[in-house]
C-alpha cells in the first residue's frame, strides 16, 4: 500500500508539460525524419541545379555567347511542389502516433504548422543566399539564373525573402489541408478536395473569359509582380490553414 502510495503522490506531483512545451515536441518530432525535412530538399535543388548547369555550359560552349531568358527559369518550382506533397505524407506519417502518445489535435496541429514555418524560413534563407551568389558571379559567367529568377530572386533582399517565405507557405498551407483531409477521409477525401479545386478554378477561367477580363487580369500580375500574387496568395493559404485544422479536430486516431 505504502508502494502505492508513493507512486501516486510521484505521479501527482510531475509537472504537466505547458502548452508551448507540447506543441514543441510536436516539432521535434517531425524534424525527427531529417531526411525527407532537410536532406531530400537539398537533393532535389541540387540535381535540378545541376542539370541546369549541364544545359547552361553546353550552350555556352556551343554559343560563347552569354545566355539569355534564363531568368525566366521555373527551376525552383519543383522544390515548391515538393513541400506541398511532403506536407501530406508528415501529417499522414505522424498524426496517429502523436495522438497515440496523448497529444491533442490543437497541439499536434500548431506543432506541425511550426515545423513547416521554421523549414519553409531555412529554405527561404537559404534560396535568398542563392541568389545573390548568381548575382556576385554573374550567373556562373554566363548569365544563368535558377534562384535569382524574376519571380523570386530580384529586388531588395527583403522582398527575395518575402516572395520565397510567401510561397513556400502557401504550398505548405495547402499541403496541410489536403493532410488533414486525408487523414480524415483518406483517398476519397483528396479526390473530392481535388474535384472542388478544379471546379473553382474552371470557374475562374469562365469569368475571365465571358467577362473579357483576360487583358486585365495580364495587366493586374504586370502591375503587382511575383511578390504581389504570392502576397495575395497568403489569403487561401490561410483559408487552408484555418480548415485544415478544423477537419483535422474530427480524425480518427486509428486507421
Amino acid at each position: 500500500m505504502t508502494a502505492v502510495s508513493t507512486t501516486a503522490a510521484l505521479a501527482d506531483s510531475a509537472p504537466i508539460p505547458g502548452a508551448g512545451h507540447r506543441i514543441w515536441t510536436i516539432t521535434r518530432l517531425h524534424f525527427a525524419n531529417r531526411f525527407s525535412m532537410m536532406a531530400l530538399p537539398w537533393m532535389i535543388l541540387g540535381f535540378v541545379w545541376l542539370v541546369n548547369m549541364v544545359i547552361w555550359i553546353s550552350i555556352f560552349a556551343a554559343t560563347h555567347e552569354q545566355l539569355e531568358g534564363t531568368e525566366w527559369s521555373g527551376a525552383t518550382m519543383y522544390i515548391f511542389v515538393y513541400f506541398a506533397i511532403a506536407a501530406v505524407q508528415a501529417m499522414n506519417l505522424t498524426f496517429r502516433f502523436a495522438v497515440g502518445m496523448s497529444a491533442t489535435r490543437r497541439d499536434y496541429y500548431l506543432g506541425t504548422v511550426l515545423a513547416f514555418v521554421l523549414q519553409g524560413l531555412f529554405f527561404a534563407v537559404a534560396c535568398t543566399l542563392l541568389s545573390y551568389v548568381e548575382d556576385w558571379t554573374h550567373g556562373y559567367g554566363m548569365s544563368a539564373h535558377m534562384f535569382s529568377n524574376v519571380y523570386f530572386g530580384t529586388g531588395p533582399v527583403w522582398e527575395r525573402l518575402f516572395a520565397t517565405f510567401a510561397a513556400f507557405m502557401v504550398c505548405f498551407t495547402l499541403g496541410a489541408l489536403a493532410g488533414s483531409v486525408y487523414v480524415r477521409w483518406r483517398a476519397n477525401g483528396l479526390y473530392t478536395l481535388g474535384a472542388i479545386v478544379v471546379l473553382i478554378l474552371a470557374g475562374l477561367i469562365a469569368a475571365a473569359t465571358l467577362t473579357s477580363s483576360w487583358p486585365a487580369v495580364g495587366q493586374w500580375f504586370l502591375q503587382v509582380r511575383a511578390v504581389g500574387v504570392v502576397a495575395w496568395l497568403l489569403i487561401p493559404a490561410a483559408v487552408s490553414l484555418v480548415l485544415g485544422y478544423f477537419v483535422l479536430r474530427k480524425a480518427p486516431s486509428r486507421a
